[in-house]
């Protein structure tokens, strides 16, 4: 009897994730591979596609042994129809057919879902948020993403474009968003917006390596230096205010905090925790027990959230 595996990928701005976990929850392979830059999807397609292929070698299957695969990606994706509407950190702008550019490599159900659903979806299932029927993920990367789980589910809105925290307004003036809009919260307190703050301060060739990067902002913050403090600050007040109102309008019971920018700041999350319950309508915070949590799974939240889809449909 051919053992049933599940294929599981998370499609970052610079890497695929990539991991074949059986049906006992058991990890056959995991694996990262470069995100090919600039990429169509059609060739972004085919990347996923050799990823797999060379997992499956590696782990000694074939394509028999898959029972389904499952593709979060970050962008405005349609759960239902497979179509990508949006993907601004690939290059993408034009709603564009992606799980069937997938499936035709494959005999298997191809899924496809927004990151951050996926994520929550991963830590209601398996992380941080367990137990929880009321649940929020942000996500604090290159941009800056939300899913929820509302009432004991997924909630996508009418074709799958909520949660978009990165994309609320006003923050900041005059700045430019990866959507095509102006003073989204993303484009003011997310990891390249943290760099491109400090690309207006600094000249690249200030720094050692010759590259701003949101670690270097850190760390210079951490080192005393004033400026980068100052940046830093603005990016928590920005986040903690957009995530208490969130927690005003939805009121859950558990938000989980994930992504390179937050990951491993233990004073960044709980400065985020505080900027909530300053901020947040009292109930929400005082009557509901809220639990603000870093993402337990992470970076592979997204990975187990489409293993959760795929193995209880």
């Amino acid at each position: 009897m051919l053992p049933e595996i599940y294929g599981c990928v998370d499609v970052g701005g610079t890497k695929i994730l990539l991991l074949l976990i059986d049906s006992e929850r058991s990890v056959i392979y995991r694996g990262k591979f470069a995100t090919p830059l600039n990429a169509a999807p059609e060739k972004m397609a085919e990347a996923i596609y050799r990823a797999i292929e060379t997992a499956l070698t590696a782990a000694g299957l074939g394509k028999s042994s898959l029972v389904g695969i499952g593709v979060c990606i970050a962008g405005l994706v349609d759960y239902t129809s497979g179509e990508v509407f949006q993907a601004p950190n690939l290059g993408w702008h034009e709603p564009l057919p992606f799980r069937d550019l997938l499936q035709r490599f494959w005999p298997c159900p191809v899924y496809l879902e927004n990151d951050a659903n996926a994520a929550i979806m991963g830590e209601v299932a398996y992380g941080a948020a367990r137990g929880h029927r009321d649940a929020l993920y942000i996500t604090i990367s290159t941009g800056i993403g939300g899913g929820l789980y509302l009432d004991g589910k997924i909630y996508r809105g009418s074709r799958g474009f909520a949660g978009e925290i990165g994309h609320i307004k006003p923050f900041g003036q005059g700045r430019r968003c990866g959507c095509g809009g102006f003073d989204c919260l993303e484009a003011w307190a997310s990891g390249l917006a943290i760099s491109r703050s400090a690309g207006l301060i600094w000249e690249e060739s200030e720094v050692d390596n010759g590259r701003i990067s949101t670690a270097w902002v850190f760390d210079q913050a951490q080192a005393g230096n004033a400026l980068a403090r100052s940046i830093i600050t603005n990016a928590l007040n920005d986040i903690g205010t957009g995530l208490a109102n969130l927690v005003t309008l939805l009121n859950p019971s558990c938000l989980v905090i994930g992504g390179g920018v937050a990951g491993n700041r233990t004073g960044f999350l709980d400065q985020i925790r505080e900027n909530i319950i300053e901020l947040a309508i009292a109930p929400a915070i005082q009557t509901t027990p809220l639990k603000v949590a870093a993402a337990e799974l992470e970076p592979e939240s997204g990975v187990w959230g489409m293993y959760a889809l795929m193995s209880h449909l």
